[in-house]
């Protein structure tokens, strides 16, 4: 007898059923620290915070920091973060992506 799922059985071979076009996304309720060498589960705790980038009235990127807070926390691009630590190796990063990919200007 076939199960219901993701596979169905039709004699020996075995075929993938396609997902409906207007399943809605739910986004999963685990969390996991965007931190450097950390991955850290989000738990009770609320010392998380949200972190994105985006680009500024001027053109150049900025990155955001807020307290946690769940409609942003499912955003794209949002970084979710166990606290100051890990956000402070963030901003770092961000920063050092920033000059490294600055135009050099030439001396002379």
């Amino acid at each position: 007898m076939a199960r219901r799922g993701f596979l169905s059985y039709n004699d020996s071979s075995v075929r993938r059923l396609t997902m409906p076009e207007n399943l809605l996304l739910i986004p999963s309720p685990f969390y996991r620290c965007a931190g450097p060498n950390c991955g850290v589960l989000k738990g009770g705790s609320d010392r998380w915070w949200v972190m994105w980038s985006s680009f500024g009235d001027y053109g150049l990127p900025v990155m955001h920091l807020a307290p946690w807070d769940e409609k942003l926390a499912v955003q794209e691009g949002a970084l979710h973060v166990c606290g100051e630590g890990c956000a402070h190796k963030l901003q770092s990063q961000f920063m050092g992506n920033i000059l490294e990919n600055r135009p050099r200007r030439s001396s002379g």
